[in-house]
């Protein structure tokens, strides 16, 4: 593929054959249930104060993947976009982690809408297609449940 043509028109892996075997809600949503749970899981057995510094430690990953996207999709605006986003959630977590721990679950939930957003033609960039209903599924079940966790404890 020519290169001035890859920015014009980058290649979506949402339109390939290879991310249509990979996006059936049957198999996305539910496998992404299981590893949200099992991520909550360690939550479970953790003081706290432990759970809280791993949540925000994980949301500022999270957070993260798609700068990845954006480096790979070749966009320089997608790439400001996605890291300005990024560095707005590791603010969050940082913030919340020192002043308002319980708020962290919420990072997570706009999380999920910020994923929502890559699901429509606002974002139209070079991803697997299974990755946005997947990381939606797995960031409401990790918000909700840290929620649930810190609350019994």
């Amino acid at each position: 593929m020519d290169v001035a043509l890859s920015h014009a028109q980058p290649r979506n892996w949402r339109d390939t054959d290879m991310g249509e075997r990979h996006t059936r809600w049957w198999t996305t949503i539910p496998a992404w249930s299981v590893i949200g749970l099992g991520a909550l899981a360690v939550h479970l057995v953790l003081p706290v104060d432990a759970s809280q510094t791993l949540a925000a430690l994980l949301l500022t990953l999270i957070a993260g993947v798609y700068i990845g996207f954006a480096v790979n999709d070749g966009r320089l605006p997608r790439i400001l976009v996605e890291g300005s986003v990024a560095i707005g959630f590791v603010a969050f977590a940082g913030w919340a982690l020192l002043y308002a721990p319980i708020l962290l679950p919420l990072g997570y939930i706009f999380h999920a809408g910020w994923d929502f957003l890559h699901h429509t033609s606002i974002f139209n960039m070079k991803m697997p297609k299974w990755y946005v209903p997947a990381c939606v599924v797995f960031d409401v079940i990790v918000g909700l449940g840290l929620w649930a966790i810190w609350l019994i404890h």
